[in-house]
């Protein structure tokens, strides 16, 4: 676990993962990307839903009552009696008030809630985009290995007929290819499954050569301010507000409001003017347990606040762990591949061919090298999710998502 003063001495640093790029090559595949994402179903009712929830929240702010017309006519004999007036109900309590602060509370939860999703759609997308330049690479790379077995084993047969070698390097090599092809196939696979990914999270993702990200470096924060800044923590903190004001709403709706009204008018040839006054008695029923309810929700809210800042401050702890770990192996494996020969397997070959090594242990070699490295692609996977991850967790991944939407005023 990491207190405020490790965090204050850190001096590493993780890669963002997007960032706004010097070339316009770049800066088109980031807009591209916000624009896959927002034409997503997903994406497209989130937004929906939070118009709406807008909408709702301006009906809030509004005052509770209209004015209302009274009146009346009768005809009593050859006379006609009539009375045209008015009525209006006084929030005494100032329940307008209240609805306001729900109103804006509201309003910020609705965007809050939309940003969560956002958030998750993008991280979602950025890593089926990583995992897929993995898998690619894995690809190559078997395929590479692939073409090596079958000239091999084109070379074995010819040795092996000429009586240079015996039937067991053959055997050896044949084994050695159908592994390979059980591999390849197992890639193949999980490359047809990731482009099926793709295609749901990306929708026009068909014929666009992936999005290739800059990565830069970016400073570990406190983890207190980040769960305080985490759109999770602020909509549950919303949340908890909303149910104070609920609450204030219940308590001041157990106190009816007033109506009064005037109205003027004639009867039998005389003016007439009339007042009047109304107001609810609670004598069959109350609010009590409206209020009651109103505070165990509010006491809920807090709790469930409370609940969330501690679950997404060890989340961002445990997703810091991660990265710290996989980026101190991935600097590792990169020192330890740095000079090395890209031409090392037909170095190989050739050390193979004038025998200065066995089949067996030239088959073993190629593939311990194959083996490392699709393990160093892996590794620079995993490195690269763990650093979405983190930036997930701690909400560095925002890209301006409410920009477009409309926010009525009350």
């Amino acid at each position: 676990m990491y207190n405020k003063q490790y965090i204050k001495v850190i001096c590493g640093f993780v890669l963002l993962a997007i960032t706004q790029l010097g070339n316009t090559q770049n800066n088109n595949d980031l807009e591209w990307l916000k624009n896959q994402i927002k034409q997503h179903p997903d994406i497209i009712a989130a937004k929906a839903r939070l118009e709406s929830d807008l909408f709702q929240a301006e009906n809030l702010a509004q005052p509770l009552y209209n004015p209302s017309i009274i009146s009346e006519y009768e005809r009593e004999g050859s006379t006609n009696n009539y009375l045209v007036g008015l009525s209006q109900t006084f929030d005494r309590n100032n329940k307008h008030s209240t609805n306001q602060a729900l109103a804006k509370t509201q309003r910020r939860t609705a965007k809050l809630d939309y940003n969560i999703i956002f958030l998750n759609k993008l991280s979602q997308a950025l890593q089926a985009i990583i995992q897929h330049q993995a898998i690619n690479k894995q690809a190559s790379l078997l395929m590479q290995q692939e073409k090596q077995l079958e000239n091999l084993l084109e070379l074995v047969n010819k040795r092996t007929n000429s009586g240079d070698l015996g039937q067991l390097d053959a055997q050896l090599a044949y084994l050695s290819l159908s592994q390979g092809f059980g591999q390849s196939a197992t890639i193949e696979a999980r490359l047809k499954q990731n482009q099926a990914r793709l295609s749901e999270q990306l929708v026009n993702w068909q014929g666009r050569s992936l999005l290739q990200f800059s990565l830069k470096k970016y400073q570990i924060k406190e983890v207190d301010d980040l769960v305080k800044n985490h759109p999770i923590v602020k909509a549950s903190y919303t949340r908890w507000q909303q149910t104070q004001s609920q609450a204030e709403l219940a308590r001041k709706n157990k106190k009816n409001d007033p109506s009064f009204g005037i109205g003027a008018g004639k009867i039998n040839k005389d003016n007439l003017l009339t007042l009047s006054f109304s107001m609810p008695l609670n004598l069959r029923r109350n609010f009590d347990a409206a209020y009651l309810s109103a505070n165990q929700q509010m006491a809920a809210a807090e709790s469930n606040y409370l609940a969330t800042s501690r679950k997404q401050k060890f989340a961002i702890q445990a997703s810091l762990d991660s990265l710290k770990a996989f980026e101190n192996r991935y600097k590792k494996w990169q020192v330890l591949m740095q000079g090395q020969d890209e031409s090392f397997a037909s170095l190989l070959q050739k050390q193979w061919q004038l025998g200065d090594i066995s089949t067996t242990n030239y088959l073993l070699t190629l593939q311990q090298r194959t083996q490392g490295l699709l393990a160093g692609i892996e590794l620079e996977q995993n490195y690269k999710i763990a650093i979405i991850n983190y930036l997930t967790d701690t909400a560095q991944l925002s890209i301006n998502t409410t920009t477009n939407i409309k926010e009525v005023s009350p």
